[in-house]
């Protein structure tokens, strides 16, 4: 009986092992069949790039003291909405006004010289040099034309030699007059000439010290150069302002805008106009935006070169300036 039963498991065994051993020849020694490997066409290729930058406001007001003044007046609350025009704050301007009073009382003096030099050049003095001018040239005219008349008949022995050289001395004599009354006009004239432009020249003078004061006066009461937001006030009322201290922000939110920085072996595929949709991480969702501007000088870090896209966003509550944004570009292969 026990030799029957190991007779059995010696030949299960073999067969097992024959049966593996068939199985390991199929396997080793199957036929290679040729397979084609599939290439995909370079214009199925598709590139991926991602750009990062963080949402800004296109208008931004950032209002600073120009010198060292004292801050008299704010018209606005930190948060409050501002129309364009509104006024934002008031810096000392006692010194503004006496220098727009001053400019305008310039204006005036300026005007009433101007006047005396053009009445200056009308009055009787004037008048009088002109009338000499007119009766010395007249009488230059006539006694030239006396000459002539005794020049003709002296050979005929009508005028006698003496007479001949007394009207000779009278052309002299009046030549003499005439030039002179004529440099008297010229001068005269040339000196009223002068005298108005320079009074012209003085009013103008005038008027722009008075424009220059109205322009010092806008920059101490300033107002708002859009629709927005006082986003940040950093000043407080009566207090001294140094030359460049920050006094407020505003912030127009309905303008904002996405700036990126892309390569420039990349930045062929940004065009004006162009639709750019942005992802923002951090709210899961994505927001519509077009490229409207394209820098054209290049930014250079050490060998590469790169350029700032601009990207205005379509309005929408859920965007905040800072929030951390991407832009991605899928570049198909040539």
């Amino acid at each position: 009986m026990h030799k029957k039963i190991t007779i059995i498991f010696i030949a299960v065994i073999v067969c097992a092992l024959a049966g593996l051993g068939i199985w390991l020849s199929v396997i080793f020694n199957e036929p290679s069949v040729p397979k084609n490997e599939v290439k995909l066409p370079a214009d199925d290729l598709v590139s991926s790039y991602t750009y990062n930058g963080n949402i800004s406001s296109n208008n931004i007001q950032n209002c600073v003291s120009p010198m060292a003044l004292e801050l008299k007046k704010i018209y606005v609350e930190e948060g409050s909405y501002v129309k364009k025009g509104d006024p934002l704050y008031l810096l000392d301007d006692s010194d503004v006004a006496a220098a727009i009073s001053q400019a305008r009382a310039g204006i005036q003096l300026a005007q009433v010289n101007l006047e005396k030099a053009e009445l200056a050049a009308d009055t009787i003095s004037l008048v009088a040099v002109k009338s000499a001018f007119d009766a010395a040239e007249a009488a230059y005219t006539e006694a030239k034309s006396n000459l002539d008349r005794i020049s003709t008949l002296q050979p005929l022995g009508g005028i006698s030699q003496s007479d001949y050289e007394k009207a000779q001395n009278a052309v002299v004599t009046a030549e003499g007059q005439y030039n002179q009354a004529k440099a008297n006009y010229e001068t005269i004239g040339q000196q009223s000439s002068q005298n108005v432009r320079a009074a012209q020249a003085q009013l103008a003078q005038a008027r722009a010290n008075y424009e220059a004061a109205q322009v010092s006066e806008t920059k101490r009461r300033v107002t708002a150069n859009f629709d927005g937001v006082a986003a940040d006030i950093w000043a407080h009322e009566n207090n001294d302002l140094a030359p460049g201290q920050k006094i407020m922000d505003i912030v127009d939110y309905n303008s904002l805008i996405l700036e990126i920085t892309v390569d420039q072996f990349e930045i062929s595929q940004f065009k004006l106009s162009d639709r750019a949709p942005v992802y923002i991480n951090s709210l899961n969702s994505s927001f519509n935006g077009t490229v409207s501007k394209i820098s054209n000088q290049a930014l250079k870090t050490g060998d590469v070169s790169s350029f700032i896209v601009t990207i205005n966003l379509d309005n929408d509550p859920a965007l905040k300036i800072g929030l951390l944004a991407e832009v991605k570009k899928n570049v198909q292969g040539n």
